[in-house]
């Protein structure tokens, strides 16, 4: 008995973690840390141009039947502007990243300021909000 006990052990631990969903994310509140970890997961596949990294942050219900195309189309074009707005920054240092205690409890933000320097400097984040009639979240677009 403990031999079978031993091998499912090592089957259990040596099985991929499950990754947290981008889209159905479970938090304990708007304070959450995961919505930091979220943001910098979505802004990073804005930066290279991640589609699929980009489409997990959205409903499924999108990339089907004739509306697939179009909301590609519309991840990847905010993606291009959020790159090339971080290209002209060039090196940028991120000063300040936190989740801001001024929204609504269905509501959460992270908050990001960040700098090249003298010449440039940027406020920016990420919106997420609860899904309707669920207690889970998604980011806004």
């Amino acid at each position: 008995m403990t031999f079978r006990w031993t091998i499912l052990a090592l089957a259990l631990s040596s099985a991929p973690l499950i990754a947290s969903p981008n889209y159905g994310i479970t938090a304990k509140n708007n304070q959450d840390p995961v919505f930091i970890e979220k943001c910098d997961v979505y802004q990073q596949a804005q930066k290279e141009g991640d589609l699929e990294t980009l489409k997990s942050f959205v409903d499924k219900v999108w990339f089907e039947g004739s509306k697939a195309k179009r909301a590609e189309q519309a991840l990847l074009k905010k993606a291009a502007r959020f790159e090339q707005r971080v290209s002209k920054a060039g090196n940028y240092i991120v000063k300040e990243k936190r989740l801001s205690d001024k929204t609504q409890d269905n509501f959460a933000e992270v908050l990001i300021n960040w700098t090249n320097g003298d010449k440039f400097s940027s406020n920016d984040g990420c919106v997420f909000e609860k899904i309707k009639d669920s207690e889970l979240w998604r980011i806004h677009l």
